[in-house]
């Protein structure tokens, strides 16, 4: 697979409206058309505890790990979405279409980026956590 058809970023922070009370540590997998978060911990703030759960998804790899031997592994871009919404249960709280969104853009604030789409009413943001992957991010998606 070509390397401007998928970007992952490999550390992550994201949040949304079906979750907004959980920040999603996470790697993402970018394509043209979606983006995929693949929670690593997820963390739930509550008033008096924090909830921590941490995913697996790859047996014997990292998350990073196995998202790259699936990317390097994988020809044609359909077949990595398509692998992609199996791999995450075809769960809406972390596949999106970027053809759905109603506003697309990436913010920046001192070197760190932000990505955020809205679907209507709900909305989905999440930040690299590294200005790398945050620049790779701005130049993967150059007309957000």
């Amino acid at each position: 697979m070509n390397n401007h058809e998928c970007l992952l970023i490999t550390d992550a922070l994201a949040m949304n409206s079906k979750m907004p009370m959980k920040q999603i540590h996470s790697c993402i997998v970018c394509t043209p058309n979606y983006f995929f978060i693949v929670p690593t911990k997820t963390v739930g703030v509550f008033v008096i505890f924090d909830t921590i759960k941490n995913h697996s998804f790859f047996e014997g790899q990292t998350i990073p790990q196995g998202l790259k031997t699936l990317i390097n592994n994988t020809e044609k871009l359909s077949d990595l979405e398509n692998q992609m919404k199996e791999i995450l249960n075809q769960d809406a709280k972390y596949i999106f279409d970027l053809s759905e969104a109603t506003s697309k853009k990436i913010k920046g604030f001192l070197g760190k980026k932000t990505l955020q789409i809205r679907e209507g009413k709900s909305w989905v943001s999440f930040s690299p956590k590294s200005k790398a992957e945050g620049k790779a991010l701005a130049e993967f998606y150059p007309n957000f």
